[in-house]
């Protein structure tokens, strides 16, 4: 966040951390209003003003009530090809094609979004947990957040002056992510749980879209008495186990194939399937969740998986199962188990109750297969599994370990979002006390021989 962080002699809650905007003033171009500690925020909204005028357009002038979302399939390579739009502009697309899009003068003409205006062109509507400073309650400002590049227009958020990050790329130094934690964003280790889709050793997952064809309709959790900020931590929370569960589909679309090209018993290969149905239920009831804490749809974008079959053999399945399924999946059931007992909202109860009862079931999949695997496979291969997963079992123990604390919120428990101590807690437990033995069972003494030189 740089300046957000840093500056001068403003009001502060104790902490020594500014938490008023200082020297306010409001942007002709923008209508944003600027503070020399660095923080930009909508104070109100203001109707766009501009220099360069309107091209002409198929319907007039006007507009109100979304109009101005229209276009994006004409493809342009300036404004002047954009004329028959209402304030017309071209949106270039970087590596994807350019496409024609309306501006906006006010919120009115977004259909719920928010209008940014540049001063020099029609306002670009774009997304937001936010509107102005009031949506956000106490010593929090609706500001602009700045997306990943190549990705749109910035989207406002609710932040406070305390937040040390506003995009994952502020967190990259430290290999963690941006996320809100108890009123405020800061980097914290966002390592995927559940069965990762993991391609060259690192979790893949889609982006999320505005869609609403991926959401379990049935599920409606009581929102009403959480503040705007407790809303939108809610939905990022939610929209990130969406992706999750999003990633889990593919990982055992994988895994189905890669059991038919090992030829595994039926029994396998029909919990597997078994499992990729669980997956689906399981994303469109966390993408309801963060939905309707969100007040906006939300659902999964485009998942890449090229690359996702680059070693077929036995052993590199294997190794891949003991990652994503006998580490990735047990940590996932313990974490709804955890969650559930402290959900007090009856939707966010039913979700996590199948999702712990279900990942429970995907985690003993894993195991099962191992166990086959290491039926067919060669002493040598036996002993190559076992060092593998003793250095996996260490590696998950050290990570659990590390990063900073962060101690839960009851009201965001209540809704399913437990604090970063109690997830170590029991990231640990699922290593130490289900995992390990679970293991050193399978491998018998070779698993402790390669524990003990580890």
């Amino acid at each position: 966040m740089g300046g957000m962080t840093s500056g001068g002699a403003g009001s502060t809650g104790g902490t020594g951390s500014p938490r008023s905007c200082e020297n306010p003033t409001v942007s002709p171009v923008t209508k944003l209003t600027n503070c020399s500690n660095g923080l930009s925020h909508r104070a109100e909204a203001t109707a766009c003003t501009y220099t360069s005028p309107p091209p002409p357009s198929a319907g007039g002038e006007g507009g109100e009530g979304g109009e101005a979302s229209a276009g994006g399939s004409t493809p342009c390579t300036g404004s002047a090809d954009c004329s028959t739009l209402l304030r017309g502009y071209c949106e270039f697309g970087g590596d994807a094609e350019s496409v024609c899009r309306s501006g906006c003068l006010t919120d009115a003409d977004c259909g719920g979004g928010v209008c940014l205006c540049d001063g020099t062109s029609p306002g670009r509507c774009t997304s937001g947990d936010c509107h102005v400073d009031a949506d956000c309650g106490k010593d929090a400002f609706c500001a602009p957040v700045p997306p990943p590049p190549g990705c749109g227009s910035p989207v406002f958020r609710c932040v406070t002056l305390q937040d040390e990050c506003s995009t994952d790329a502020d967190c990259a130094p430290l290999d963690r992510d941006c996320r809100v934690q108890i009123g405020r964003r800061t980097c914290v280790d966002t390592r995927v749980c559940g069965r990762p889709f993991l391609v060259a050793e690192a979790p893949r997952l889609a982006a999320t879209a505005a869609r609403a064809d991926w959401l379990d309709t049935t599920l409606i959790p009581d929102s009403s008495n959480l503040t705007p900020i407790e809303r939108a931590q809610l939905s990022a929370h939610w929209a990130r186990l969406g992706q999750m569960e999003h990633a889990s589909i593919a990982a055992f679309a994988r895994f189905s194939l890669q059991l038919l090209s090992l030829g595994a018993p039926s029994r396998l290969v029909e919990a597997c399937n078994r499992a990729l149905a669980d997956e689906t239920a399981h994303a469109r009831s966390c993408f309801a969740l963060a939905s309707a804490y969100g007040g906006t749809a939300v659902g999964p974008a485009p998942l890449d998986i090229e690359h996702c079959f680059d070693d077929p053999s036995l052993t590199g399945i294997a190794k891949l199962v003991l990652r994503e399924g006998c580490l990735g999946e047990t940590v996932a059931a313990l974490e709804a188990v955890a969650a559930a007992e402290c959900a007090v909202d009856p939707a966010v109860q039913r979700a996590l109750t199948r999702i712990a009862r279900d990942e429970q079931n995907h985690a003993g999949l894993a195991f099962q297969f191992l166990r086959w695997a290491l039926s067919v496979s060669s002493p040598e291969v036996r002993r190559e599994l076992a060092r593998e997963a003793a250095q996996r079992l260490a590696d998950s123990e050290n990570s659990a370990q590390q990063g900073e604390r962060s101690a839960t919120d009851q009201r965001l428990a209540a809704h399913g979002l437990l604090g970063t101590d109690a997830l170590r807690d029991v990231h640990l437990a699922a290593v130490r006390d289900v995992s390990r033995p679970l293991l050193a069972a399978l491998f018998d003494f070779e698993a402790s021989k390669a524990a003990s030189a580890v």
